[in-house]
């Protein structure tokens, strides 16, 4: 492994490891601002006005999530390319798929802020408000088909990577278990949430967190003994 190798799989792997971090203390500032409770529908526009800079802060610290998690993905290709690169290469386009997919819906308070202005401003009739709140559930329906859709390919990212690991000296049998294990379970949320909208969805998400902090923390160290 050369001097930029070595670079390109340290940046990426703290890319995947600051990935996760911040998309967990961004999890831990939405139970702390706006709570664990389900809020849809009317509840939902009503209520927007007074989260609206937490859902800005969430929705860009996502997408940065996104970016930093392509890193690594770049960095793991770079990696394995001297295990299994056709399994590494697929593994990477399955998983630049699933981000860009995801990445898609990553800030839809650009349109939920125009119908909450509209709900909220005084001369909006009475009668269009309920208009309004379908257009609400319209547009979150969209984000949410992006996120079962990204989830949906993501996974398989995961388990090519994880078999394309076991054959590389740099992370090994260990490594490649848990990016086995950690597709199968966001597989398992995908299939689950195609056949019916379901919260466990969320399974999904946790996957890639714990993929990318994991495995980045494996490809940092393997940079960092120059394997």
């Amino acid at each position: 492994m050369d001097a930029q190798d070595q670079s390109a799989l340290r940046w990426g792997g703290l890319s995947g490891i600051l990935g996760s971090v911040l998309l967990l203390g961004v999890f831990g500032m939405l139970a702390a601002f706006v709570g664990l409770e389900t809020v849809e529908g009317e509840a939902a526009v009503a209520r927007f006005p007074d989260i609206r800079w937490v859902r800005i802060i969430e929705n860009t610290a996502y997408l940065f999530t996104l970016a930093l998690w392509a890193l690594h993905s770049v960095a793991l290709l770079i990696a394995l390319r001297g295990a299994r690169y056709g399994m590494a290469l697929a593994a990477a386009i399955l998983s630049f798929l699933g981000l860009a997919v995801l990445a898609a819906g990553a800030i839809p308070h650009t349109a939920t802020t125009v119908i909450s202005e509209l709900y909220h401003a005084p001369e909006t009739a009475a009668d269009l408000r309920p208009v309004l709140v379908i257009a609400w559930q319209v547009s979150q329906g969209w984000v949410d088909s992006f996120v079962v859709t990204g989830i949906a390919l993501t996974p398989f990212g995961m388990m090519l990577y994880g078999i394309a690991m076991l054959g590389a000296p740099s992370y090994g049998k260990w490594a490649g278990g848990v990016g086995i294990l950690l597709g199968v379970a966001g597989t398992y949320a995908a299939v689950m949430s195609l056949m019916e909208e379901s919260e466990i969805v969320a399974i999904g998400v946790f996957a890639l967190v714990f993929f990318h902090f994991i495995v980045g923390w494996w490809t940092f160290r393997a940079a960092s003994r120059g394997m």
